[in-house]
Parts: structure tokens; sequence; C-alpha cells
């Protein structure tokens, strides 16, 4: 697949130009370009040979002064069509198939949404050489304003091959992935397991329990790795994949769209990403046999990256655990608590008593920066009171997006979600509490429950951190 961009259109015009007329590229441009560079404002600036090379081979973005010249006003506009009628025109051997060849490029590029295609078709096809020049302005104008995909090697290799995704950036709006939390730190192993994963399998379930940092590692991945793909999407999973997919914002979307026409166009543009392109679904905290969807969305070309506190069975997943290293988690500790490296002992048995629980060392330090208890007051409170101490003073905290004060006690009862269980849930819950660390038979517990079946125990099963496929 062939991109409609400044360099295949030049490409084209520039093959059906005599040789023998004797004009170079920079000659070519000046001509091209002719109302610009006859412009008062524009005499400072001058071609050479090593920029426009670049311009014409896809190596780097035509001037934004020059495309800014012709798309800020419709004068601008009018101008270039009467210089290529006038100008351009005569210089090729067959007008025709230059135009013919620019159409195909059109139509052929899939990252280039329906509506935006027939807007750009509006003049084809070209009766006379008014609306040839009409044609080819609008489309080169285009090219030159889109968002530019630079022609290294790797690129024009997926090129080649029909493997570039379409540039979101084009279509989507909003489709940045937030940054990690500024003091994202220890996960430097994880971090090159998980593009190893993601490499050698294209779809991945990074898993764990709430708060030991999922979302900052897979933002983190995003961060790090972004010259690797053309495109990262980060969708934070609403419950509902067929719901997320459609209410994403996309440029062609009319007012007059139903859901099920949006979800179509949408569904079908995310199936035509290749492998260059990685989707992000943080927060898919399901089962796969509750959200019916997942299995379409895993037939996508494109990488895929979920974030889950489930592990979703059949499926490549990689777990993360706790980072093992006190160390860091006491440079962690010291960025919210600016007195810990004064209280390091405290500190190291604060972090213990939390289980090295990410976001639990976050919440101590922070608790301590800012309320009243002092470091040995709050681990003697960790140790007896455990996640349910009383403190009443507030932390101001931001996860997934959202800032909240709340107190400690509050946070963790959030990050857990056991507000969200229902009576049955709840109640299993209740029974775990009195289960040996050894285990029991799943089925001999969900029998003693009277269960009359095994889903609320497989979907606890699937979210538990450690254990095995018959004993919980």
């Amino acid at each position: 697949m062939e991109r409609l961009d400044f360099c295949s259109v030049m490409s084209v015009m520039r093959r059906y130009v005599s040789e023998d007329r004797g004009i170079s590229q920079i000659d070519f441009l000046y001509m091209l370009f002719d109302d610009y560079f006859q412009n008062s404002d524009t005499d400072n600036f001058v071609l050479d040979n090593g920029l426009v090379c670049r311009w014409i081979n896809g190596q780097a973005k035509i001037s934004p002064k020059i495309t800014g010249y012709y798309i800020s006003d419709k004068k601008g506009r009018n101008d270039f069509v009467k210089n290529f009628e006038e100008n351009i025109l005569p210089l090729f051997y067959d007008a025709g198939s230059v135009i013919t060849e620019i159409h195909d490029l059109l139509v052929q590029d899939n990252s280039i949404s329906e509506m935006q295609r027939q807007k750009l078709n509006n003049t084809y096809p070209c009766k006379t050489e008014r609306t040839q020049a009409e044609y080819f302005t609008d489309l080169l104008l285009f090219s030159m304003e889109r968002n530019f995909v630079k022609r290294d090697s790797k690129t024009k290799e997926l090129l080649a091959t029909g493997n570039l995704s379409p540039v979101m950036a084009d279509y989507i709006y909003e489709n940045e992935v937030p940054k990690p939390c500024r003091y994202f730190c220890g996960r430097d192993k994880e971090l090159d397991t998980l593009h190893q994963l993601l490499t050698d399998e294209g779809k991945i379930f990074l898993h764990g329990i709430a708060g030991i940092g999922k979302s900052e590692l897979a933002k983190a991945y995003a961060k790090l790795y972004k010259k690797e793909y053309t495109n990262i999407l980060y969708i934070i999973y609403s419950g509902d994949l067929m719901r997320d997919v459609t209410n994403m914002d996309f440029s062609d979307d009319l007012p007059e769209d139903t859901a099920d026409d949006r979800f179509r166009k949408h569904n079908r543009f995310l199936r035509s990403l290749k492998e260059v392109t990685l989707i992000i679904i943080d927060n898919f905290n399901t089962t796969a046999a509750k959200d019916t969807f997942l299995s379409v969305m895993l037939k996508y070309k494109c990488r895929l990256l979920f974030t889950t506190r489930s592990r979703i069975e059949s499926s490549p997943c990689m777990l993360l655990e706790e980072i093992s290293d006190r160390n860091i988690l006491l440079e962690l500790a010291g960025n919210y608590f600016t007195d810990a490296p004064n209280y390091k002992i405290v500190m190291e048995q604060i972090i213990k008593t939390v289980h090295f629980h990410t976001l639990a060392v976050e919440l101590s330090a922070r608790l301590l920066q800012t309320g009243i208890l002092e470091p040995e007051e709050l681990l003697k409170k960790l140790e007896e009171e455990k996640a349910g101490i009383s403190a009443t003073d507030k932390i101001g905290i931001t996860k997934d997006g959202e800032s909240r004060r709340a107190t400690y006690y509050d946070h963790i009862h959030t990050l857990f979600s056991l507000y969200n269980l229902d009576e049955m849930q709840t109640e299993i819950m209740r029974c775990l509490s009195l289960v040996p660390l050894s285990g029991i038979p799943s089925k001999l517990f969900a029998a003693w429950l009277r269960q009359l079946d095994m889903n609320n125990i497989n979907d606890f099963q699937r979210a538990r951190h450690h254990g095995t496929s018959n004993h919980t």
C-alpha cells in the first residue's frame, strides 16, 4: 500500500516530466510554489538541494511556511490552481495519467477516511484542464498538511509489504497515551520482558493485584518504545469493549450516525491497523466470558496490551509482581516523604508490613508527609490494624487519570473495589478468610457454599495473584 503524501505525489509528477526539459528538482519546486516565492514576505526563504531532496524522498516534512501559505485562506488555494493550470500541466507529456495515478493513490490509501476521500474526489473525473488543476491542488495540499510519516528504511519496507498502519492522528481525536508517574522506577527488567512478549505474541494480558503498577508499566512502555510504533492508542476500559470502540471520536463521525454506524466504521478502521500499531486497553478488570467482544478484538492484526486484575485463560499473559528490591521502594517512598532517609529502618519495616505493595508504600509515605502520625506510630497501626488503619488524615493521589483525596483506608477500599461485590461474592470472600493458606479443592468449597455452578468461584480464581487450577 502506497501512502498519499508529498513524497508519493512528487514521485508521480516527476515521472511525467520529460528529462529533455532539463528541469532540476529545485527548479520544479520553485515553479510549483511560484506564488509563495513571489510573495515579498518570503525573501529570506531559499531552497537548497539537501532540503529539497529530504522533502521529495520523504525524509522530512515540507516547510509549514509553504503549507500554511496555501491553506490559510481561499486565495492561496486559488493562486495554486491558477499556477498549476498555466505552468505545471503543460510540463507533463501525459497529464491525464498523472491525475489517474494520483487518484489511485487516494483510493488505495486506507488511512484516509471515506468522508475525506469523497470530499477530495469532488472534481473527479476531471473533464477540463481547470478541473485537473483543482483536483491536483486539493490532493497535493492534503498530502502536505496531513500527519507526516518519515520514509526511513523501516517505513519503506512496511509500505512495500502493505503492513504500514494508517496514522491514527489523521482519524482519531485525543489518542495520546497518558504519561507515567514521574517517580516511576524499578521496572527495567519488566519493560524488557513486556517488549519481548509483545514482539513474539502480539497480544499480552499484563495481570496482577490492584495497585501493583500495571497501568504505570503500560504507560512507561509506551513512552520508552514510542519510536517502535507508527501509532499507540490508549483506552480506559469502561466495562464494555464494544461500547469503548463505539465511543471513540473519529474525524469522519457524523451527528446523524447511530451507535451501530459508529461501531461499524470504528471497528473497520481498527481492523485495518497492522502490527506497527499498539492499542493499550487499561483496567480490563473482567473475564473473557463477560466481554464477548474480546474474542473479536483479539483477531485484530495490531498489537494489543491489556492491563487486568484477572488472568485470562488460554491467552499470553505476564504477571506483574511486587518490586522485591526494598532500596527501590525506599527511593519511591522518599519521593513522597522527604524525611524518609532519616527513618530508613522504620521505613523498611513499613515496606515489609505492607508486603512491598507499590501503592501502599506511596500511600504510607504521603500520609507521613501530610498527616499527624510519626513513622513509628504508622508502623504500629499497620502491624495491628493492617489496611483498615484508623488514621483520619486525607491523602491526595492520582490514579488512572483521576485525582482523589481520601483516608488511607478509603483509598485501599476503593482500590480493591470491595463495595462492587454482590451479596454472593461478598459471602464467598467472608468464607475465603477462613480457608487455610494451603487451600482446599475449589469444587468442595463450592459445595460447602451450596453453589449451583462454579461461575463465581472460577471468577475469583482467575483474579487471584497466585494459585493452582483446582484449589482455592
